[in-house]
């Protein structure tokens, strides 16, 4: 693991004890439903990202793309050699805060399930 995400989970999992301690019971409830709820949309997002970056529906998009274009005629000017370039430094840049993000989104995730699940202890307790 990076060195970011255990410090990230480090400062999670000390904010939960120290507010498990200060706070009541019955102010607890609420913080811990919504950390969890928050925690598993940003992991659901993640996920979804994850999926989408790894290729898993490219088949699908060639196939709808051949279909376009066997219904829908292109336009002669986007044949030209100025409209068909791909910059790789763009894709190298793009591919990065990609990961990051996707990562950064399932660090926090998991981050904020840990969060709640500490203070659920504290609450029970």
């Amino acid at each position: 693991m990076k060195k970011w995400t255990l410090s990230l989970f480090s400062l999670f999992l000390v904010v939960s004890v120290v507010l498990g301690l200060v706070a009541q019971s019955a102010t607890l409830l609420p913080v811990i439903n919504q950390s969890f709820l928050f925690g598993l949309f940003l992991l659901i997002f993640g996920c979804l990202v994850l999926v989408l970056r790894s290729g898993f529906f490219t088949a699908f998009v060639r196939g709808f793309q051949q279909l376009k274009d066997m219904f829908f005629r292109k336009p002669r000017v986007l044949d030209n050699d100025l409209f068909a370039v791909h910059d790789p430094s763009y894709q190298r840049k793009k591919e990065a805060i990609l990961q990051k993000g996707t990562s950064l989104l399932l660090t926090s995730g998991l981050g904020m399930i840990l969060f709640s699940l500490v203070l659920t202890c504290f609450y029970y307790v």
